[in-house]
């Protein structure tokens, strides 16, 4: 029998799935769900264009799946969720919501619960669920390295969920929010900045060039399982300058106080390789449409001009020192900022909820549009 891992060893606060679900009761928006009667075999798509949000990836967008995990790589303590409603941290690693929890608001649909929380089962999950893992990539030895979840196993939890919407919505309505929901994909810095950069084994065996294309061949084969089993609507968030992330300008950048050019120019070549892949793939894929999220420009733009896009601190992140301080690091014991909405970052590796908030923003514009054409032929 697959792993399904729900029999781990739960550590997480009872309060934030009651806040979580609470959030549940916010109102349809543009693309959102709306009343619809499946007693018959038709379903009129004008009525209803995104059913669910299911979510895989990493600490981007992990809802809270890291909480069940005996793992070191967790968030569900004080000063996470800081700005969070109620200030209960959820195991996001951020002080609030992830670009995918305002996407999900934005778009009418409840806050996507956690796959491995209890409360993860039954209606609940007919609106989406969340996969992520925190530390997580495209590599699934980048999961081994911290005891978490990859993408393999995240795919099989996907094939459960899939079988329980079946199960509960019936054929014609589960048929309807698989193929209907939109799928976002957000990993790949791990892979980097905690596999690639730290072993020297990995290093001997790839040049950055060769790794890339290793990773590309990882997203893909995921990419192209996701679209066979069901899912029509793939968003794929790419890689962020990695270099200008407070932790890696610590550790990488020789006391210089800018981004790490060779970081940024790996990740940018890794875009550069993916957006001519996913064109390629989009060949092979009838009826669906892969979207290609660009997130490294809004931040490598905010992190050159703060104050232009409302933010008063780029370097820093808002816990500690905000150089280094992240996840295990950044705890009840570690002093925080005023006000978080004046970083970029929250710790010093993760956006504040309020960054996150506005990359919500662009990527619904963004996608908005693609979502509402026609599919690929």
């Amino acid at each position: 029998m697959a792993f399904d891992g729900r029999n781990v060893v739960p550590f997480h606060y009872a309060a934030s799935v009651c806040i979580v679900m609470w959030m549940s009761s916010l109102v349809t928006g543009a693309l959102g769900i709306r009343n619809l009667n499946f007693t018959t075999s038709k379903v009129d798509a004008s009525e209803l264009i995104i059913p669910a949000l299911v979510v895989f990836g990493d600490s981007t967008v992990d809802a809270g799946n890291n909480n069940y995990l005996h793992t070191i790589i967790k968030s569900d303590f004080v000063p996470y969720g800081r700005s969070f409603e109620g200030h209960v941290p959820t195991g996001r690693f951020t002080d609030g919501l992830l670009t995918t929890d305002f996407v999900s608001l934005k778009i009418g649909l409840p806050l996507q619960l956690p796959y491995l929380s209890p409360q993860a089962h039954g209606e609940a999950i007919l609106t989406g669920v969340n996969f992520a893992s925190a530390a997580s990539g495209w590599f699934e030895k980048t999961a081994n390295i911290f005891n978490v979840v990859g993408l393999a196993t995240q795919m099989i939890w996907f094939q459960n969920w899939k079988a329980e919407v079946l199960s509960v919505a019936g054929p014609v309505k589960g048929d309807f929010i698989i193929s209907n929901a939109l799928y976002a994909i957000s990993t790949g810095v791990n892979d980097w900045v905690n596999n690639y950069y730290i072993s020297p084994a990995l290093q001997r065996q790839y040049t950055p060039d060769q790794y890339t294309t290793f990773l590309l061949r990882e997203a893909r084969k995921y990419i192209q399982e996701l679209y066979l089993l069901g899912g029509r609507n793939i968003a794929i968030l790419n890689l962020p300058p990695l270099g200008c992330v407070p932790a890696q300008i610590t550790l990488h950048g020789h006391g210089n106080q800018g981004c790490v050019k060779y970081l940024n120019d790996v990740a940018a070549h890794f875009n550069t390789r993916i957006t001519l892949m996913l064109a390629d793939m989009k060949k092979t894929m009838p009826g669906s449409r892969l979207i290609l999220i660009d997130i490294y420009s809004p931040i490598y733009n905010a992190f050159q001009n703060p104050q232009k896009y409302g933010f008063k601190y780029a370097r820093d992140g808002c816990c500690g020192t905000g150089e280094l301080e992240v996840s295990i690091l950044c705890n009840r014991h570690t002093p925080t900022c005023s006000n978080p909405d004046e970083h970029i970052f929250w710790d010093s590796f993760h956006p504040t909820s309020h960054f996150y908030s506005q990359l919500a923003e662009e990527m619904y514009d963004f996608a908005s549009p693609i979502i509402l054409a026609p599919p690929s032929p």
